[in-house]
């Protein structure tokens, strides 16, 4: 669990709820809305997803925000660049979202996201089931660091969700 200085960053909760399942789990201090747009818009994505500290950046975000719609986001990083990409499944806003989601090195596992928010009393509880095609790949991705940096990334949103909250 990452714990740090942001408001909600102990809410951050990772399990394994299956052999080929991570769950995690987020609470966000602002309305559901806000958070559904943060994670779904280019120009919010860039500012929170996988900037994970200085010389991280997203330069490429592209989303086709619709069923069957494609998504690609670039990371870029001290030690280089990581691509991933997927399709959208399903989009029910404000509350869920399914969709791939591929890792450009390993085109073969093709991983299924299940995002769903829930309001509870003027904050947002994220719920974010990601299934595997193994226990194997499962479990590269959680030795990867993925739960650190998703921790991460998730304070990310939470400063820009309350930013764009005061607005």
């Amino acid at each position: 669990m990452i714990v740090g200085n942001v408001r909600n960053s102990d809410s951050f909760k990772v399990t394994t709820p299956s052999d080929q399942e991570i769950r995690m789990t987020r609470l966000f201090d602002a309305p559901r809305q806000l958070v559904f747009e943060a994670m779904t818009k280019p120009e919010h994505v860039k500012q929170w997803w996988g900037l994970l500290g200085e010389g991280h950046s997203v330069p490429v975000c592209e989303i086709d925000f619709r069923v069957g719609g494609q998504w690609r986001f670039v990371n870029r990083h001290p030690k280089g660049e990581a691509a991933f990409y997927g399709e959208y499944r399903e989009i029910t806003p404000p509350s869920r979202v399914v969709f791939t989601e591929i890792f450009e090195q390993f085109p073969d596992s093709v991983s299924v996201v299940t995002a769903d928010l829930i309001e509870e009393g003027g904050k947002t509880r994220l719920t974010a089931t990601v299934r595997y095609p193994s226990l194997e790949v499962r479990d590269i991705v959680i030795a990867s660091g993925m739960a650190r940096g998703a921790g991460i990334s998730y304070d990310r949103l939470e400063d820009l969700v309350v930013e764009l909250n005061r607005s």
